[in-house]
């Protein structure tokens, strides 16, 4: 009954939390955290679930505790940065977004997620070609026939920003 065993557990409360009341979750959770989970694993799903019920500023703090701990495995962590870059974006700080979602490598399984969210960010805070750059670059590797072109007219963007009308 190692980390699998409560892993699956916690796997299995997300698969069948939509559609219950935040009380209900909030219960469940309390009760799958058991002490043998460790305290950083325990910080990432209560932030999660406090993001899912769109309680962002609580999440925050969490994340950092969960990131912090140094007891998430590779895919936790990059789980944490983009939940954490997405709750900042979502209260107004797509500065500090941007920042969490850059902790993703780029040898990342989770890397094209995480710059779809930095794409978000950028665009909130005023970068919009920066913005499309990113997301089009994201996208280029998924492209069957015009990769390369699309890389470049990326790549182009930086070189050639309009003028900003704010």
């Amino acid at each position: 009954m190692g980390m699998d065993y409560w892993q699956q557990r916690i796997d299995d409360f997300w698969e069948s939390a939509q559609g219950k009341d935040a009380a209900a979750l909030r219960a469940e959770l309390g009760i799958l955290l058991e002490p043998a989970i460790p305290a950083g694993h325990a910080a990432f799903e209560l932030a999660s679930l406090h993001d899912y019920l769109g309680e962002e500023v609580q999440a925050i703090p969490l994340y950092k505790t969960a990131l912090d701990s140094g007891t998430l495995s590779r895919a936790k962590r990059s789980e944490a940065s983009i939940q954490l870059g997405s709750s900042l974006r979502n209260i107004g700080e797509p500065a500090l977004a941007a920042k969490a979602l850059n902790e993703v490598d780029p040898d990342d399984p989770l890397y094209a997620d995480a710059q779809a969210f930095l794409a978000l960010a950028l665009f909130d805070a005023g970068e919009e070609s920066a913005a499309l750059k990113t997301a089009l670059a994201a996208l280029a590797p998924t492209l069957q026939q015009y990769a390369g072109p699309v890389r470049r007219y990326a790549q182009e963007l930086e070189d050639c920003r309009p003028p900003k009308n704010r």
